[in-house]
């Protein structure tokens, strides 16, 4: 055999040994904390939850209003009103201060008592259109 071609066996040095070491567990640290970082996504709470007691949550379809929902966000306080059109034109409140339970383009749910929702209910089977009042908070 050549000398040249000889590979002889070469040792490394310990402080290159413990250096490596040191940065594959701080490596491990460093992705442990990470991961232990990491939340899972928050689920809502249900909506059921979010009632106050002796309250429902009550869907208005747009196809159901008179006007489009005003400018709400979630825990406004809302006034509807029932409206009859044509001639004999005539407005009846059936719900105070229902709040905003959740609002999109397809509609709002409010959060009402017994006498709001059953006055919803009738008006609605009467045929009359409802109008969303946004209460000021002042």
């Amino acid at each position: 055999m050549l000398p040249a071609l000889t590979a002889s066996r070469r040792r490394l040095p310990a402080r290159r040994i413990a250096l490596g070491a040191a940065s594959a567990l701080l490596a491990l640290g460093a992705l442990g904390a990470e991961l232990g970082n990491a939340t899972a996504p928050t689920v809502p709470a249900p909506l059921a939850e979010s009632l106050a007691p002796s309250t429902w949550a009550i869907s208005l379809p747009a196809a159901w209003l008179a006007a489009p929902v005003p400018r709400v966000r979630i825990g406004d306080r809302v006034d509807v009103l029932a409206v009859r059109q044509g001639e004999r034109a005539y407005a009846v409140p059936v719900a105070y201060a229902a709040r905003v339970m959740a609002v999109d383009e397809r509609g709002v749910v409010l959060e009402v008592d017994e006498e709001g929702a059953s006055a919803i209910a009738i008006a609605r089977g009467g045929g009359l259109l409802l109008v969303p009042l946004l209460r000021s908070t002042r």
